[in-house]
């Protein structure tokens, strides 16, 4: 089978980015002749995998936006292939993968936790594009099918665009279980925290993602003026204004907050030196560092806003935030892990639960759907 896969660009820092060239290299490895369309990619130079550069000029998101969806139908125009899968918010595919979520829903949570901003966006240019696309994408003569990477996106999609269940597969995102193990405490504890000179007693934190704003960042720093627990440290990695977020702790609590600037490529590393994984999200699609944070082995405090906390039983293999904009709710969770024994229980519940989403199953899903689904070859 010839599959074209899109996506505007490759980023070492991105869970969407990062999960796309792992799905290509799979699907590649299976024998797929996979074909990138991207503006930028890093491809792994296997034969199976082409890479279509995608020219794009403007400087503008707002513009940049519109052209490379002009643009992509453009190149796809040029060949033939038997199915056309898009990673990236475009209108001429078969198989919408929706990684980035519903902007609508994502603008509608914005505005509850940032009145302000929330109303500006709609004057924001960007911002309408974006929701032009989605309107098209969610057509349904736009697609054969559309892939929900969890049940929360499923619902946005279908309050806001009233798409039938059968239009929708939910295929939850895989793992890497033998890079992300807790194996990898016993290598790397140490030497990571003695490197970020974290005292030997401390709870440490660990948040993982870019967009510091959507990350809901800024309500995990100001929860920490409730710790219970005598020493802790954050540890904060991920792309964003991180001037802007440090000031939200306190003076007191600011040279406890690491920040560690991206790419880091051996993140698995950094979770092997935590305790406690954070990631009370405004709108989180999925939230792969999530997962990556579960096979690790370590409990996750996340919020009823990432998709990945519907795979999670709260007090057993993770806790949900019921609400990401309380700060007080989330040291509460924080605090509840303070006992060791619930941490080390949790955790290796939490491995259980990895362990059910492997990047195996999520590629079996993938291939079942395309084998379902009645595709004649595209352009």
């Amino acid at each position: 089978m010839k599959i074209a896969i899109i996506r505007q660009k490759y980023a070492s820092y991105g869970g969407a980015e990062k999960f796309s060239a792992q799905y290509i290299d799979r699907l590649a490895q299976l024998g797929y002749e996979v074909h990138i369309f991207a503006r930028e990619w890093k491809t792994s130079g296997h034969p199976n995998v082409h890479l279509h550069q995608v020219s794009v000029k403007s400087r503008s998101s707002t513009l940049r936006l519109l052209e490379f969806n002009q643009e992509i139908e453009r190149e796809l125009s040029k060949h033939s292939f038997d199915l056309i899968q898009s990673h990236e918010r475009t209108t001429s595919q078969d198989i919408y993968r929706a990684g980035d979520g519903c902007h609508k829903e994502w603008l509608a949570q914005r505005k509850k936790y940032y009145p302000i901003k929330g109303w500006l966006s709609f004057l924001n240019p960007f911002h309408w594009a974006v929701l032009k696309i989605e309107r098209e994408i969610f057509t349904p003569e736009n697609y054969k099918r559309i892939v929900a990477i969890s049940q929360m996106v499923k619902k946005d999609i279908q309050y806001h665009y009233k798409l039938p269940d059968k239009d929708i597969s939910v295929i939850h995102n895989g793992v890497a279980l033998k890079r992300f193990h807790p194996s990898n405490r016993s290598e790397h504890y140490r030497y990571i925290r003695q490197k970020l000179d974290i005292p030997p007693n401390a709870i440490s934190i660990l948040t993982v993602g870019s967009g510091f704003e959507r990350k809901g960042l800024k309500f995990l720093i100001k929860s920490l003026k409730y710790l219970e627990a005598k020493d802790w440290r954050l540890i904060v990695i991920g792309r964003g204004n991180w001037k802007k977020y440090r000031r939200y702790a306190s003076w007191k609590n600011r040279n406890k907050l690491i920040h560690i600037p991206p790419p880091v490529e051996e993140i698995e590393q950094y979770y092997a030196a935590a305790d406690i994984f954070a990631l009370p999200s405004l709108y989180e699609p999925f939230g792969n560092a999530n997962l990556e944070a579960l096979a690790s082995g370590l409990p996750v405090v996340t919020s009823k806003n990432s998709g990945a906390a519907e795979l999670i039983t709260h007090k057993l293999n993770g806790m949900v935030v019921q609400n990401p904009g309380d700060r007080r709710e989330i040291a509460a969770h924080l605090n509840y892990l303070n006992d060791k024994s619930i941490r080390d229980s949790m955790g290796r519940q939490a491995r259980r639960l990895a362990e059910e989403y492997s990047q195996e199953k999520n590629i079996e899903k993938m291939v079942r759907l395309y084998k379902n689904l009645e595709l004649t070859p595209s352009n």
